[in-house]
């Protein structure tokens, strides 16, 4: 809903998935994919080839050394979308591999668990107990996937910029909520690091020490 709004690409797995087959790195099979994507997904080829050369993986090798090395061209792959521009990106540990770059809005997406089941089941046509268990195993794919790539922790909130509640706010509201802090964001693009954050040009507070909570 926000590319579309936008009118920027959508980065979902299948470009990630497409560019690391082409950069010889991921036995994965690319899945189908439209004009507008493979053309995206071309030029994200041709960004990253020239400084990062294919890795040919034996069958032999262990999973953990493919998974490292998957991780690595995801990487070099985000950072060229970024160079490219105007791209809405969807998970990959995005959230910490662009950290130090200031033209990009994390958000994160949040919603009760309840609410959450009903979504899946609507969407997946699965029962409850299926439909928790799949969410629950995302959760703890993600979290690890983190953990062990980075040593962060993807529910820390100094990873985002927003947080949205969806409990309440329905999806089209989260989308304007989103643009609203890109606005915002892109003002500050300019400014000089050092000008940043809350306090910068406040004045002194009024009151005494003791009555800041």
């Amino acid at each position: 809903m926000l590319a579309i709004h936008l009118g920027w690409t959508l980065m979902d797995a299948q470009i990630i998935q497409l560019v690391a087959q082409k950069l010889g790195i991921s036995r994965a099979i690319a899945q189908t994919h439209d004009e507008h994507v493979e053309g995206f997904a071309e030029r994200l080829f041709e960004a990253t080839q020239y400084f990062m050369p294919p890795v040919v993986l034996n069958e032999a090798i262990g999973p953990s050394i493919n998974d490292l090395t998957y991780s690595h061209a995801s990487g070099q792959v985000l950072r060229a979308a970024v160079d490219m521009g105007q791209v809405v990106i969807v998970g990959r540990a995005s959230q910490v591999v662009l950290a130090s770059y200031r033209n990009v809005l994390h958000v994160r997406i949040v919603a009760p668990l309840k609410q959450r089941i009903v979504y899946v089941m609507q969407r997946e046509g699965l029962d409850v107990k299926a439909a928790e268990a799949r969410i629950k195993q995302k959760d703890h794919q993600r979290h690890q996937n983190i953990k062990e790539q980075f040593n962060k922790d993807n529910s820390d909130a100094h990873l985002y910029d927003i947080i949205i509640n969806t409990g309440i706010l329905d999806l089209p509201s989260a989308v304007e909520l989103i643009f609203l802090a890109m606005v915002c964001k892109a003002r500050k693009l300019s400014v000089p690091a050092e000008q940043l954050g809350p306090a910068f040009g406040l004045p002194r507070y009024p009151g005494r020490p003791g009555d800041l909570h």
